[in-house]
C-alpha cells in the first residue's frame, strides 16, 4: 500500500519549507505569488489536500456556511436555490450545511441554540418570515447573516429576493388588460406553518386589485384548508373548483400561489368541463419545470441565481468586505403560454 503524501513531501517537491507549504495553502499573506503557485503546482502533482480542519484552526474560519431551508430541500425552490448556494461557496472550500425545518418547534430549538453554538462563517436564511425575537437573534452573531426571498430584508446584513408583491401586480394588470372583470386569487391548498413569500403574493394581488378598480364583490380570495407541511392532493383542488362554480359570480381570470397549484387546479377545472382558456384564464407562480410541460402561463423567476446572488454577498461579508448592493431584488417576468386569453365576450 502506498503511504499517505505528506506536507513534508510537497515541500521537498517545491524545493521549500514546510512552514512555507503551510502558509502558502492556508492562502496566508507573505507569500511570493511565484512560490505559492510552485507549492500548489506541487500539491497538485502530488494529489496533496491540505486538512481543511488544520486550516480553520489556523485562520479562525469554520469553513461552513449554515443554509436555514423551511419544511423540505427537494421543493422545486428550495432544491434550486440551494443548487445555486452550493455551486458559489463550494467552489471556494466551503462546506454549505442544510438545516431544514420541518415545524416551528424545530425553528425555535435551532435560535435557541444558535448563539451559543456559532460553528459557521455565516448564515443563509431562505424564505422565512422571522418574528423580532428570532431577528434580534441574528442581529447579536458575530458571523454575516444573509436572507434569500425573504418577504422582508431587516435583521439581514445583506440579501437577494425577488419582489413577490409587484410581480403579482403584474398578473392582475395582464388580466385586467385581456378584459376579465371578475377575479380570484388561490393560496395553496395545504401550506406549511411557516409564513414567507405566499404572505406577500397575497397582499399584491389585493393591493392590485384595488388600484386598477376592482370592487371587492368582483374579487374571490380562497385561502389555505389547513395548515400542515405536505402537498395538497387533487381531493383538495376539487374543493376550490367547487368554491368557483358557487360564487355569486364566477371568476374568469384566475391567480394562484405556484406553478403546482395552479397546473393541478387546471386539470380539476378541465374535467369539469371548463374551457381553458376560453372560459377562464390561470396564471401560475415560479416558472417551474410544470409550468413548461402543461403550458401554464406564469410569472418566471429564477432561484439558481438568487442563490448564487446571496452566496457571493455572503462571501464579500465573510471577506470583511461591503457588498457593492447589499440587498438585491431579482427580476421577474410573465411568460404568456396556453392558459390566458381573452375575456368571453359576455365578460368583455
Amino acid at each position: 500500500m502506498m503511504a499517505r503524501t505528506t506536507i513534508s513531501n510537497v515541500a521537498e517537491e517545491a524545493g521549500v519549507s514546510v512552514s512555507t507549504v503551510s502558509r502558502a495553502l492556508r492562502g496566508l499573506d507573505k507569500v511570493n505569488p511565484d512560490t505559492r503557485k510552485r507549492v500548489e503546482a506541487a500539491a497538485e502533482r502530488l494529489n496533496f489536500s491540505f486538512s481543511k480542519s488544520a486550516s480553520s484552526l489556523a485562520s479562525g474560519k469554520t469553513m461552513k456556511v449554515a443554509v436555514l431551508l423551511p419544511n423540505e430541500i427537494s421543493s422545486w425552490f428550495n432544491s434550486h436555490a440551494f443548487e445555486g448556494i452550493y455551486e458559489v461557496l463550494s467552489k471556494q472550500g466551503y462546506d454549505v450545511i442544510p438545516n431544514v425545518m420541518w415545524e416551528q418547534r424545530d425553528l425555535d430549538r435551532f435560535f435557541k441554540a444558535l448563539p451559543n453554538n456559532q460553528n459557521v462563517d455565516a448564515v443563509i436564511v431562505v424564505s422565512f418570515d422571522l418574528d423580532d425575537d428570532k431577528k434580534r437573534i441574528l442581529s447579536e452573531l458575530t458571523v454575516p447573516v444573509i436572507g434569500l426571498n425573504n418577504p422582508s430584508d431587516e435583521g439581514f446584513d445583506a440579501s437577494a429576493r425577488i419582489d413577490d408583491f409587484a410581480a403579482m401586480r403584474s398578473a392582475v394588470r395582464l388580466l385586467h388588460s385581456l378584459g376579465h372583470r371578475n377575479l380570484a386569487y388561490i393560496e395553496q391548498p395545504v401550506t406549511s406553518p411557516f409564513t414567507c413569500s405566499a404572505e406577500a403574493r397575497v397582499n399584491g394581488f389585493r393591493a392590485a386589485v384595488r388600484e386598477v378598480g376592482y370592487r371587492d364583490e368582483d374579487v374571490l380570495v380562497i385561502p389555505s384548508v389547513k395548515r400542515s407541511g405536505v402537498p395538497g392532493g387533487q381531493e383538495e383542488y376539487s374543493g376550490i373548483a367547487a368554491q368557483l362554480l358557487s360564487a355569486p359570480v364566477r371568476p374568469t381570470g384566475i391567480c394562484v400561489e405556484h406553478d403546482g397549484c395552479a397546473a393541478a387546479l387546471v386539470k380539476e377545472l378541465r374535467r369539469l368541463g371548463w374551457d381553458i382558456p376560453g372560459e377562464v384564464s390561470v396564471i401560475g407562480f415560479d416558472d417551474s419545470d410544470i409550468a413548461d410541460i402543461t403550458g401554464l402561463t406564469t410569472i418566471h423567476q429564477d432561484p439558481v441565481e438568487t442563490g448564487r446572488q446571496a452566496a457571493m454577498r455572503a462571501l464579500s461579508l465573510m471577506r470583511g468586505e461591503c457588498p457593492e448592493t447589499p440587498y438585491g431584488v431579482m427580476p421577474t417576468s410573465m411568460v404568456l403560454r396556453d392558459t390566458t386569453g381573452p375575456a368571453a365576450e359576455s365578460e368583455a
